[in-house]
């Protein structure tokens, strides 16, 4: 048995839920992320989209590959964006309480 294989016996109700779960966590760190100054905030962004990408796929939408592609690459360009944002050496603004 492949490791995990016994996920595809749930149902694709489970999943949904889930991936709506995960789309509503998401929105609210993009959102507070923002609201306290934390640098980087609208990296969040990238986190709903990849959910919306897994939400497609399970509406029929998009193939699973496809979903998989795009949060890989969403994470890659994620990961950039830190990087290359950070590598200004400005010191990232602070949000004094």
């Amino acid at each position: 048995m492949v490791i995990g294989e016994f996920l595809d016996t749930w149902p694709k109700a489970v999943f949904i839920v889930a991936h709506l779960l995960m789309l509503c966590v998401g929105i609210w760190a993009a959102m507070t992320a923002k609201r306290n100054g934390v640098p980087y905030a609208n990296a969040f962004w990238l986190y709903v989209v990849v959910h919306l990408g897994f939400l497609a796929y399970l509406f029929d939408v998009f193939a699973l590959r496809l979903s998989v592609l795009l949060e890989q690459m969403l994470i890659l360009v994620m990961v950039l964006w830190i990087v290359m944002k950070g590598k200004s050496g400005q010191m990232p603004p602070t949000n004094p309480k």
